[in-house]
């Protein structure tokens, strides 16, 4: 079966997210730090993501996750699951909480007043104390941390996420509440973020709450905190409440774990930007589309007038885009968590159909000549002053697997493409070693890297002359050579288009 230009361009994506689909089991490293604040030694639970290393400069984000005695595999699996797509790898720091006398001291840490029915709580503020001036400076000279964290917390674990937000906003970049405890002390925290969260600072901060439908929601007063934050959130504050009708009140760490590291990274788009034609001429006021690939582009916004691109700048539906006198298109898919942007430009020139000539004589339909050269180079070489070491015809039984060499080889293919519709076309290549293209004797894709390259022209109906060059080095050799009609998908160029001297 054939490829279309979107299938094989969609299948190399494919293969760069797979090499992060094995998840490896968990390695928790169990740690320790006497607290001065808390005026105790408290247990810590690290996960390092796979691959780190203390000998390379690569810096991670940071999860900080409560009631540790059950979350830290939870929260762990669920997040390397989710580095298969959807976010970069973090570092994982698990709290497990302190045990008294055979009592836990959750209601203790994670509460920010003392009530009646607990006369040891009301330690919140503590307990905040502790994180931001003992248990990150020690985790950020430890590891290699970026200094952005993500706080995870479920129920009381909820409330005491909401009061930090409160009483230190930039402690953490993204908080992630499970069915939150809101209800505590009298609707404590809700009164407090009334008067509060049109105060503090929180551009570029990530809230997720979570909770169960109907009288559960009301019950935990997660409807009366999501109608004071909507009245009362500045710009900039990504907000989101997630309702649930088929949960309970500890099952609900799953979802917000998995929705909320989700919504941490919106934007963040693991295969990066893929689109096609990159480059390449337009007519005067004729459109064309440009097609985007992928299904993570959330936030993907341009600009044609050089400047770059904000959340303010119009944003790209869908998966295409249409060209129109446009010279340069700047691309940004912005993020929620700042540093993971990812910025492209294509650039295209207002020019003329390029003309199309006759059939040479004696060139038939069914593929191109080739002609085979051995070297050790670097990149493609002068081929005029090389004697090749193998001639041949590339049609439908051509392999470059065949070939005497699999490395430190490189092949030139020359002939005609013959044009059977006007219209733009655009061209791609695809190979696991450097390669360029030439349509009469114009050099349109010069590929230095593993990927694909594009590019648009408005052909006639005829004949053209092409040559490919192709350099492999040490991978495995492979060269994809793309085109995409007008309106169409395209795919590998087809054999009956290729023409040459098969003598």
């Amino acid at each position: 079966m054939k490829k279309t230009f979107t299938q094989i361009v969609t299948l190399l994506v494919c293969l760069i997210s797979s090499a992060f689909a094995q998840v490896k089991p968990l390695n928790i490293i169990r740690d320790s730090i006497y607290s001065n604040t808390l005026k105790e030694k408290r247990s810590i639970e690290i996960v390092l993501p796979v691959g780190y290393s203390d000998t390379t400069a690569a810096k991670y984000d940071v999860i900080y996750i409560t009631d540790g005695e059950w979350n830290t595999q939870i929260v762990a699996n669920i997040e390397r699951f989710l580095e298969i797509q959807f976010i970069p790898a973090n570092i994982m720091v698990s709290l497990p909480n302190t045990m008294l006398q055979g009592q836990n001291m959750r209601g203790r840490d994670l509460t920010p007043t003392r009530t009646g029915g607990d006369p040891q709580s009301g330690g919140a503020a503590n307990y905040i104390a502790f994180i931001k001036t003992e248990l990150m400076p020690y985790i950020n000279k430890k590891y290699h941390t970026t200094g952005m964290n993500t706080y995870h917390g479920g129920s009381l674990g909820g409330l005491f996420g909401m009061y930090t937000l409160m009483k230190e906003p930039r402690l953490f970049q993204s908080y992630l509440l499970a069915d939150p405890s809101f209800w505590w002390d009298k609707d404590y925290l809700p009164k407090l973020v009334r008067d509060s969260i049109g105060k503090i600072d929180l551009n570029n901060t990530t809230l997720l709450v979570t909770g169960r439908e109907g009288e559960p929601a009301k019950e935990q007063r997660v409807i009366v905190m999501d109608s004071i934050i909507r009245q009362a959130a500045p710009a900039g504050f990504h907000y989101k409440l997630m309702l649930y009708n088929d949960e309970t009140h500890n099952s609900m760490i799953f979802r917000t774990v998995y929705d909320g590291l989700k919504l941490t990274y919106h934007g963040y788009n693991k295969p990066g930007l893929n689109f096609y034609p990159m480059n390449g001429v337009l007519l005067k006021d004729k459109p064309l589309k440009m097609h985007f690939l992928g299904d993570f582009v959330k936030e993907l916004h341009y600009t044609t007038d050089g400047s770059e691109p904000t959340m303010a700048s119009p944003r790209i539906e869908g998966n295409e885009f249409t060209l129109l006198n446009t010279k340069q298109l700047n691309l940004k898919e912005l993020t929620y968590r700042p540093g993971y942007e990812q910025q492209v430009s294509a650039n295209f020139t207002i020019g003329s159909t390029l003309p199309a000539g006759s059939q040479i004589k004696n060139f038939t339909p069914g593929g191109w000549n080739y002609t085979y050269y051995e070297g050790s180079w670097n990149s493609l070489p002068d081929f005029k002053k090389l004697k090749p070491l193998k001639k041949g015809w590339a049609d439908k039984d051509f392999d470059l697997g065949k070939l005497p060499k699999q490395q430190n080889f490189a092949c030139v293919f020359n002939g005609q493409l013959e044009i059977k519709q006007t219209g733009y076309y655009i061209f791609g290549l695809r190979s696991d070693g450097v390669s360029t293209m030439y349509i009469n004797n114009q050099l349109i894709l010069n590929q230095q890297t593993v990927g694909i390259q594009s590019y648009v022209l408005p052909l006639q109906k005829g004949f053209y002359s092409m040559k490919v060059e192709y350099l492999a080095k040490q991978n495995k050799p492979a060269l994809d050579i793309l085109y995409a009609p007008e309106n169409s998908d395209g795919g590998i160029i087809p054999l009956e288009l290729r023409y040459g001297d098969a003598k």
